[in-house]
């Protein structure tokens, strides 16, 4: 039900951003102004600019008065806001009147009492509107959250541009012109205001979204952060420069129209073709600059447009008034617009990037009194304009902007700040929804990431860092043994910075890195990120060493299973009883005194390398020696080997990214272990919502565990079991999920983002991870089928037909093979005797449901390879 209603509440925002500015361009654009001017000239002859700018000023004053009240009865019970439509129902009913009223006696008085009671309905429409609209995206992720009000955008362009086709349209169905207080202006003004109507009705169009999703868990308040000292001042100028380029916006927006009347004696037919056409030119114009700032980055941009708004208001100033140069005005006035609309979405777009998190509300309030310097200009613009003409105000204008200019200009300097773009697609079958981005402020600056043992995942961290413009220094440690350059296919490792070995000293390969860095112009080493379970003590070695967040090495080896436990019994928590050692004499009281079966496992490795679960104790010591004398392929030999009570139950994987001790879930899943070729083997790793009871304590259970370790920072993958007594730990991974990175995009997919996405946003951009829910909420329903063999045989089809159908799935997101041409493919007995996994994703649970189905009789009839 949740996810219906949003869909139906963005559907009835974008039907009401649509029709609200028809209304805005039909009764309380430039049409109502020259109205107003000619009403006002038939007063007082040379005061028509000054009226229009005072009844301006009072709308804006009004507006600025309303606001905030306005707010906070709409957020007064949020449960309950659908309900408030009919107050919006009261507040336009009489507004409708007046304006009507107010447009049939051509009283500037009742003109202003209209424009004050619209300004409070449609301040109160809209902030209505875009609460319930604001709560039906609070499930959906980021990308979709800005596509969404994007799209708000796109619609009212299209409002505006079918409000001014609508007005040429009346007028051209009459034979004969009148002036702009004759019936024909007064009718479309009158069909404007008729069109509240059907806005006030679309305001029940909204069902409720935030009832409906009361019973979800509460997000964790966000941890206040500071901003450095050095970058403090960023939002400040910002905000300054844009106040002044509200200012010279107000003084030429609301007079150009005029403008073109007066001067060039345009016709109400042809000012409306313009106006028809303007908003189409503003957004394709600012699609084209949000592409091109990624590059130049966004200041640049930014600037660029500035000066180009410049150029614009001082073309226009020197056109001669005898109209001979119409053509050429109408471009610079449109291509002022572009410039000065993709100027502000920039600018506003770095000042909401370089606030914390929790401050971004009242920051957003300034947009008040941007407002209210917009409708101020208008005064003072008005009274220019009646004694010195357009000429002279247009110049003023331009000086105001150059002002903006030399305001903003010293980011121009700024070195690379974690500030976010539009996220890159990694590959065909996974849409980075949240991955973090970085634009570069200065060519050749760039922030350099090491990433520590990047093979599985870590090895899709680093292609991902690099897609997103950061350099990256690969660092394989003496622990990995092997380099599993095991990078996705889009990535060439030779895009490295560097690809250095550990030294012998942690202060050794410190010392390298920094030399490495000292190499790039203008770079920073930003960062040491684990990638891989060989790489977590040496990670937060480095980054203690570099005074780089991290973990430190205050907590002993946490790659050590004996040593995690350890941690959970000191701090009081539920954990497996467990013993190591490098001898049968050290473990062996333990292995005559606990029930079997028992866990054999080494104290360091990763995934299931090296794990058995043993039946008696003659099975236990067999597998002790042999994992005693034998290397690991992510971990080092002869450091002992872990014998751990077998808990009976559920198991449960969390994935957590943490960041200044804030742990975030990123995924719950839950491993499906069934009989198999007569072995427990584990068919399906399925994620699972955390809003139960059972599900919340258990990430508690988890949080708790990463405490008693010291992890602040970075990801983690914990194993807990789910048993007769509650929650307990099987084993902490400091880093990401393994497998590659193939579960990546069917996260992204379900939730907007991944551990991965996280795991960048805490070490690099601390914005997008304050912006993360404390726990997940699922958009669709996804499953990872873990691929079954009932057989032997050798693979030799290259085609795969069975594979490609699995491919053709609506629900199909990725797959990773565990199987090779021309080798045997073995029957499936345990993780590394699976064909492989297979990622599914669908809105509908009937539709993945039936997907399963069909790729379980798949593999009875042995038709997946």
């Amino acid at each position: 039900q949740l996810s219906i209603n949003s869909s139906v509440n963005v559907r009835a925002m974008y039907g009401f951003s649509f029709i609200l500015q028809m209304v805005q361009c039909l009764a309380q654009s430039q049409y109502l102004d020259e109205y107003i001017f000619k009403v006002a000239e038939g007063i007082s002859p040379h005061h028509g600019n000054l009226v229009v700018g005072t009844l301006e000023s009072i709308a804006g004053v009004t507006k600025l008065l309303v606001a905030f009240p306005i707010g906070c009865v709409v957020d007064w019970r949020p449960a309950s806001r659908t309900r408030l439509a009919w107050v919006a129902l009261g507040l336009g009913c009489p507004t409708v009147v007046i304006g009507v009223l107010a447009i049939l006696s051509g009283r500037l008085w009742m003109l202003t009492i209209m424009q004050v009671a619209f300004v409070i309905f449609a301040e109160f429409a809209s902030c209505l509107a875009m609460a319930i609209f604001t709560d039906s995206l609070a499930s959906r992720s980021l990308d979709q959250r800005t596509a969404a009000f994007a799209n708000v955008q796109v619609f009212q362009n299209l409002g505006t541009a079918a409000g001014s086709a609508t007005y040429a349209l009346t007028l051209l169905s009459f034979q004969a012109p009148e002036d702009w207080t004759g019936f024909q202006t007064k009718s479309a003004l009158l069909a404007g205001f008729a069109l509240l109507v059907p806005v006030m009705l679309s305001l029940f169009a909204f069902p409720q979204a935030q009832k409906e999703s009361k019973d979800l868990p509460a997000e964790q308040p966000e941890i206040q952060t500071e901003i450095k000292t050095g970058r403090a001042w960023v939002p400040y100028v910002v905000l300054l420069a844009l106040l002044i380029l509200a200012l010279a916006a107000g003084m030429v927006f609301k007079f150009f129209p005029l403008f073109f009347i007066n001067i060039y004696g345009m016709s109400v037919v042809q000012i409306s073709v313009v106006q028809a056409i303007e908003p189409l030119v503003k957004a394709c114009f600012t699609y084209l600059v949000g592409v091109c700032a990624p590059v130049v980055g966004r200041a640049k941009a930014t600037s660029v447009c500035m000066v180009g708004v410049i150029g614009c208001l001082l073309g226009l100033s020197i056109q001669r008034e005898e109209g001979t140069h119409l053509l050429s005005s109408l471009a610079l006035f449109m291509f002022r617009g572009s410039l000065a609309q993709a100027s502000f979405a920039l600018a506003w777009a770095i000042l909401m990037d370089c606030v914390p998190a929790s401050q971004r509300g009242r920051w957003s309030s300034s947009c008040t009194v941007l407002n209210m310097s917009w409708s101020g200009a208008a005064v003072i613009a008005g009274e220019l304009l009646d004694k010195h003409g357009y000429q002279y105000t247009f110049c003023i204008a331009a000086g105001l902007c150059a002002v903006a200019l030399v305001v903003f200009s010293p980011l121009l300097l700024l070195k690379p700040q974690r500030l976010p773009s539009e996220p890159v697609e990694v590959s065909p079958n996974a849409k980075a929804h949240n991955a973090p981005k970085f634009e570069r402020f200065e060519s050749g600056a760039a922030e350099v990431v090491v990433v520590v043992d990047p093979f599985s995942t870590g090895g899709f961290l680093a292609a991902e860092l690099l897609s997103q413009g950061c350099a990256v220094i690969a660092l394989w440690t003496k622990e990995s043994n092997i380099r599993y350059h095991d990078y996705p296919k889009i990535f060439d490792p030779r895009q490295l910075l560097a690809e250095l070995d550990e030294e012998p000293t942690v202060e050794a390969t410190a010392a390298r890195l920094r030399e490495v860095v000292d190499s790039v112009d203008s770079g920073s080493l930003a960062a040491v990120i684990c990638g891989g379970d060989s790489g977590v003590n040496a990670a937060d070695a480095l980054s203690e060493a570099l005074d780089l967040r991290g973990n430190g090495g205050g907590h002993g080896n946490r790659r050590d299973k004996l040593v995690q436990h350890q941690a959970l019994e000191a701090a009081g928590l539920r954990f497996a009883r467990t013993v190591s050692g490098t001898t049968w004499e050290q473990v062996a009281a333990f292995a005559e005194t606990e029930q079997y079966p028992l866990v054999v496992k080494p104290i360091e490795s990763a995934g299931a390398d090296g794990f058995k679960l043993c039946d008696s104790m003659d099975e236990a010591r067999e597998h002790f020696d042999f994992l005693n004398s034998s290397g690991r392929w992510c971990g080092a030999q002869g450091r002992g080997v872990l014998l751990q009570e077998f808990l009976e139950g559920t198991e449960y994987i969390v994935d957590h990214v943490s960041c200044d001790g804030v742990h975030k879930t990123t995924m719950l899943w839950m491993y499906d272990f069934q009989e198999v070729n007569g072995h427990r083997v584990c068919i399906a790793q399925r994620p699972v919502p955390c809003d139960s009871s059972a599900m919340a304590e258990l990430v508690a259970y988890t949080r708790q565990c990463l405490n008693a370790l010291g992890v602040r920072n970075g990801a983690t993958h914990t194993e807990v079991m789910w048993t007769s007594g509650g929650p307990c730990l099987v084993e902490v991974n400091c880093r990401c999920q393994g497998g590659t990175g193939f579960w990546v995009p069917l996260c992204r997919k379900m939730t907007g983002y991944s551990q991965v996405d996280a795991v960048i946003g805490a070490y690099l951009r601390q914005e997008a991870f304050d912006a993360l829910p404390n726990t997940p909420t699922f958009l669709m329903f996804g499953d990872i089928i873990h691929l079954i063999s009932y057989e032997e045989r050798l693979i030799t089809d290259t085609a795969m037909p069975g594979l490609e159908a699995v491919r053709g799935l609506s629900s199909f997101t990725d797959v990773a093979l565990n199987v090779e041409l021309d080798k045997m493919m073995c029957k499936t007995t345990d993780w590394n005797t699976l064909i492989g996994v297979v990622a599914l994703c669908h809105p509908d649970p009937a539709v993945l449901a039936a997907h399963i189905c069909l790729i379980r009789s798949m593999e009875t009839s042995g038709s997946v390879v």
